[in-house]
């Protein structure tokens, strides 16, 4: 009987850190909480253009990706030169974070400048 009483408190035990180590460890990680806050990739503006559907201007290093996000995966549209990015790394620099310029004025911007 005894036997029977370890092994299922022992069971227990191992639900219990397996819930614990899902639930605090492996979130905090997925979260970005436990990683270092000084990150070389930066989302810089996001813009939801449909259900599941968002664009993103994210800042990797030195290069500035557009980037189409659905719940079937990530694609790169565009890579951004710097001619293009010149405006949001200004300011972005100037401000210390992010540009407060709108992702729309910037897209229109950058289409702007590819017709040209």
């Amino acid at each position: 009987m005894t036997s029977l009483l370890w092994a299922l408190a022992v069971t227990v035990l191992m639900l219990a850190l397996a819930y614990w180590f899902t639930r605090y460890v492996v979130g905090r990680l997925a979260g970005g909480r436990l990683l270092p806050r000084q990150s070389r990739m930066t989302v810089l503006e996001q813009l939801s253009v449909g259900r599941d559907q968002r664009l993103l201007l994210v800042k990797v290093g030195d290069k500035i990706y557009l980037l189409g996000v659905t719940s079937g995966g990530i694609t790169r549209l565009e890579t951004l030169t710097e001619e293009e990015a010149a405006s949001w790394m200004a300011e972005e620099k100037a401000s210390g974070g992010p540009s407060s310029m709108s992702f729309r004025e910037a897209l229109r911007n950058v289409i702007k400048q590819r017709k040209q």
